[in-house]
């Protein structure tokens, strides 16, 4: 619409030019032409000019959350530009089209630095969203022109995690979850520590001093404490069976609210967790060791990039025996503990039946 406003004013500037032929009428009118083919040409070389990345930034939000994802542009010219806008495809892992989100930038210095623009977004599923820049459009100064091209860029991951939730669990006695407790650590001496130590703390009253962290109290000149796994931590297994399933992202998004929802919850009863998962990159069962909240957030990246789709077969050969005494969670979103069955979920529910029930794993 704009290059067409542009043309009928070129040609009305024409047609009145030929009507009045005083020589001060065709200076301004040369002029003004001047000026509109400068602008046109100025939208069309200016763009390749123009460089975007997207910088360093944290790459965690929660589903149902606004988050926001920052784009900088970089201008090798000697001309500031007033006007830009990027294209970018937006689309989960799982999917095979996205959706189109434009970015409107108000301006790009010339040589003097980076500028930043914000893209605010919200995710309506939990998973990876693969962030693609596809194009970027300069716009000359009077807006009558502009000209794109395509960028090449790399897809930039956002992850995207479930809300937190509180799900009431009811535990068995600890010593019932694996055949494998955590050993408390009684002696500090060099090669007598077996266990791993949870956190450092400054000294208490109380205390045991050969607890005491020697090293950081020397550096510091305060008592630290080394506190390690209490006697009542157990490894507690839980499995995700993602076979003989079309994994859209509707289904992953279910298996994640409940997975997360439920490892959230076990952190509250003192528990170590490993959940494992098949992969097909590697053809095999990955498995990773949840001790506390931040690892939640560690293991959803790896959970995430994982291709989980298998068949029944692959995934009990690669299996075997992992988790038959812990939990499993699989496609059908059939929630078992020890062999024995706990739960079904509603895909359509997931987030509601999480809240809404207690779960009682004392059987």
């Amino acid at each position: 619409m704009r290059k067409l406003f542009a043309l009928i004013i070129i040609f009305a500037i024409w047609y009145f030019a030929g009507m009045n032929t005083q020589s001060y009428v065709l200076a301004s009118v040369i002029s003004l032409l001047t000026v509109i083919v400068i602008a046109f040409i100025f939208s069309r070389v200016i763009r390749y000019k123009i460089d975007i990345y997207i910088p360093p930034q944290k790459n965690l939000m929660f589903k149902n959350r606004e988050g926001s994802l920052k784009l900088s542009t970089k201008n090798k010219s000697v001309l500031p530009v007033n006007r830009l806008s990027i294209n970018l495809e937006m689309k989960y892992k799982t999917d095979k089209s996205g959706t189109r989100k434009k970015l409107y930038s108000g301006a790009a210095g010339c040589n003097d630095g980076d500028t930043t623009a914000e893209l605010y977004f919200t995710a309506p599923y939990c998973g990876l969203i693969e962030v693609i820049p596809k194009k970027i459009r300069i716009y000359d100064y009077f807006g009558f022109f502009s000209n794109s091209r395509k960028l090449r860029l790399e897809a930039y991951e956002v992850f995207v995690l479930p809300e937190p939730k509180t799900v009431s669990i009811l535990m068995p006695p600890f010593g019932t979850y694996t055949s494998h407790p955590v050993a408390d650590s009684s002696s500090d001496k060099a090669g007598d520590d077996h266990s791993e130590i949870r956190l450092l703390r400054e000294y208490h009253d109380g205390d045991l001093m050969r607890h005491i962290h020697r090293n950081l109290t020397a550096k510091t000149e305060k008592l630290w404490i080394k506190e390690y796994n209490k006697e009542n931590d157990y490894i507690f297994d839980l499995v995700l069976d993602s076979s003989d399933a079309n994994l859209t992202t509707e289904l992953l998004d279910a298996l994640y609210e409940i997975v997360f929802s439920i490892l959230g919850s076990l952190m509250e009863n003192e528990v170590i967790i490993k959940l494992h998962w098949y992969d097909r990159v590697t053809g095999g069962i990955r498995t990773a060791e949840i001790s506390n909240r931040e690892k939640i957030s560690e293991t959803a990246t790896l959970l995430y990039k994982s291709d989980m789709s298998c068949t029944s077969e692959e995934f009990h050969n690669a299996a075997g025996d992992v988790g038959k005494q812990g939990m499993l969670i699989n496609s059908r979103l059939e929630w078992y503990f020890k062999g024995e069955h706990i739960f079904s979920f509603d895909i359509e529910a997931v987030e509601k039946q999480l809240i809404g029930n207690i779960f009682d794993l004392r059987r």
